[in-house]
């Protein structure tokens, strides 16, 4: 182990990217080069590295979402400078960021051996999440229809209730980079759910997976999974919905590790998480 010696801490710069999925794969973590960038795009100025002797040794990142709440996340140390108080200094850097901005609560998804250092400053308990993972079985597709751009626009809406702020330039931006995994069911009330995902360096992540009805949730698991047939599949579960766990159990999926979600300061807009079988990912909600 290394000495900490004159950390500094900066905002993180595309150039940085490349260090960023160093630490990324020392922590075996499955975020892409696309990932970083999108944290780059809509917080540029909340997301920082940390440095020691000009080489960059952690990181963290924010993303807010109407002011309302944000998140911190992707505080990754290099295992070298690990107790030294670095990952500490840049979770504070990121609440700092996110509270100085008039965001009025922080979020993060807590690991078990992080909830005790994230508890000390403040966070307290909101649900508890799990980690699944699975080889997409060969499925007969439920022939669910694809978000088009005219559905967006609706789609977003819906979120917003669901998830308890605006996050319309995240899902726009999951959609644009990758339309095959997405897909909509209308129901003659609305939208009654949708799923979106991403790539991953280490598998497909499946993720916000909303639903109104444990069957309506059953189909669009089934549709995600048959896009991707035969391949490595993440989902994290959200165990406040009772279908959820069972779901991807069903599918074959077998559990890795638990979360919790975790607030500090007031939780005035928790949003609907009964509706939420699977997040957009715990570095984004």
């Amino acid at each position: 182990m290394k000495e900490a010696g004159d950390l500094a801490i900066r905002l993180m710069a595309a150039p940085d990217i490349s260090a960023g999925m160093r630490l990324r794969e020392l922590a075996g973590w499955n975020q892409t080069e696309e990932d970083w960038r999108r944290f780059l795009e809509f917080e540029p100025d909340g997301c920082f590295v940390a440095l020691q002797n000009g080489r960059v040794c952690g990181t963290a990142a924010t993303l807010a979402y109407e002011r309302r709440f944000g998140w911190v996340s992707m505080v990754l140390v290099d295992p070298d400078y690990r107790r030294l108080g670095i990952g500490t200094r840049l979770l504070e850097r990121g609440i700092e960021y996110l509270e100085g901005s008039g965001v009025e609560t922080v979020k993060l998804d807590a690991t078990p051996m992080g909830r005790t250092v994230y508890t000390q400053r403040g966070f307290v308990d909101e649900y508890e999440i799990e980690r699944w993972e699975g080889i997409a079985p060969s499925c007969e597709s439920p022939g669910l229809k694809q978000i088009s751009a005219q559905d967006l626009a609706g789609v977003c809406e819906h979120d917003r209730r669901i998830f308890g702020a605006d996050r319309s330039r995240l899902l726009r931006s999951l959609w644009e980079e990758n339309p095959r995994y997405s897909a909509v069911v209308y129901a003659a009330g609305g939208i009654a759910g949708y799923v979106f995902g991403r790539a991953g360096t280490k598998a497909h992540y499946l993720g916000p997976w909303i639903a109104e009805h444990a069957d309506v949730a059953d189909k669009l698991l089934h549709e995600f999974l048959n896009r991707v047939a035969g391949e490595k599949v993440f989902v994290d579960a959200c165990l406040v919905n009772p279908a959820a766990r069972d779901l991807v159990e069903a599918a074959g999926f077998e559990f890795q590790r638990p979360l919790t979600r975790m607030y500090r300061g007031p939780n005035n807009y928790p949003g609907r998480p009964q509706r939420v079988c699977g997040i957009a990912g715990p570095e984004l909600g």
